[in-house]
């Protein structure tokens, strides 16, 4: 298993050097989006998965078209925050309506090519 180690102050991001193909070997849902959260690389970041191809949401919002749910709360309140503050760096679990399951978020700055990536686990008990 391959470990993707980042600190909030860390000038490199691992991440950005990943290809699509690698992003969809990830063990969790994950979505780069550029600064108005629309989604520039995408492997099924929808709690509960879906038959959608991820090259079917590239340039669609995340936060309106691709997860509704995270546009309607602490996600979307995130994400904003992370933008006026210029980073972007947190984990924190959330509800999601319908699911009976929670799933873990983290938002991340990937500062060289200045998008952020969400990051979507679901977790069980």
């Amino acid at each position: 298993m391959t470990v993707l180690a980042y600190a909030q102050d860390d000038p490199e991001n691992p991440l950005a050097s990943l290809s699509s193909a690698d992003v969809s070997q990830l063990p969790y849902g994950a979505a780069e989006l550029d600064k108005s959260g629309v989604v520039v690389n995408y492997i099924d970041t929808e709690p509960g998965g879906g038959a959608t191809p991820s090259g079917s949401r590239l340039g669609q919002n995340f936060f309106t078209q691709v997860a509704p749910w995270a546009g309607r709360g602490e996600v979307l309140r995130y994400f904003q925050s992370g933008l006026v503050e210029g980073n972007m760096n947190v984990v924190f679990d959330c509800a999601v309506a319908g699911l009976a399951y929670k799933v873990r978020i983290h938002l991340k700055t990937s500062p060289i090519l200045g998008t952020f990536w969400v990051f979507v686990k679901k977790l069980t008990r």
